[in-house]
């Protein structure tokens, strides 16, 4: 019997134009076609229609948990249900309403109890940068980093990684944090990392970031590792910080 499960991102992809269609099959087919998402109540119209997508792909069941208030991430009762269930798949266009939702709740207590009975955590869109220990910010003003819900604390994710800015957000996390391996996910791409931080890539492209060999000066930084792999590629990782 397996000691702990599976996590899984997502990046950028649209669930309504079947960009996400191998992912959710194999989700299924781990989970025993049963999902829980779990979204702020915004994304209640593209949550219920993603769910009749599950449907057709032959999912038992379907449950929705819409979030409007940071109490209902506390009540016990609504954290059982999520640690009951095999699949639970997070979603969020704006992944800091989410992280704002349930950080440091029962919730994310429930989340860990998930993986850690052999079930499936997935996340999509902006709330796959959330299960990491770090979550690299956009803007010129403000914190360029904000703590994640820790849940793949050896990690920090950057979604959307090919668009404008997003190599120097996330080499700008990694390079102050060179404890943490940086996971930049393309539009499409899709990882899964399962027991003892066996990673795969299922879909798509991602890009590898890894800090510990850097050596900086105000004007240059060298060693900075970056990789580049594909479906069906492999990597570990770290599941604690070093």
């Amino acid at each position: 019997m397996r000691s702990t499960g599976w996590f899984v991102l997502l990046g950028q992809a649209d669930p309504l134009r079947g960009e996400t269609r191998p992912v959710e099959e194999r989700l299924l087919e781990m989970s025993g076609g049963v999902v829980l998402f779990v979204a702020p109540r915004p994304m209640l119209p593209l949550v219920e229609a993603w769910r009749e997508i599950f449907h057709t792909h032959g999912a038992r069941h379907t449950g929705v948990l819409a979030l409007s208030r940071r109490e209902q991430a506390m009540d016990p009762r609504l954290a059982g249900q999520v640690a009951d269930a095999p699949l639970v798949l997070l979603v969020d266009e704006r992944g800091e309403r989410l992280l704002e939702l349930i950080e440091g709740s029962r919730l994310v207590q429930a989340l860990a109890s998930v993986h850690l009975r052999g079930g499936v955590v997935a996340a999509a869109l902006e709330a796959s940068p959330l299960l990491g220990s770090a979550v690299p910010l956009g803007g010129s003003s403000g914190p360029a980093v904000r703590y994640g819900l820790g849940l793949l604390p050896g990690l920090t994710v950057q979604e959307a990684f090919e668009g404008a800015g997003a190599f120097h957000r996330l080499s700008e996390v990694v390079i102050g944090r060179p404890d943490l391996l940086g996971l930049g996910l393309e539009r499409g791409a899709a990882v899964l990392v399962g027991p003892e931080g066996r990673a795969e890539v299922v879909a798509g492209r991602v890009a590898l970031l890894d800090a510990s060999a850097v050596r900086s000066s105000p004007a240059a930084v060298h060693g900075l590792r970056v990789d580049v792999l594909a479906s069906p590629a492999r990597f570990e990782v770290p599941l604690v910080p070093e």
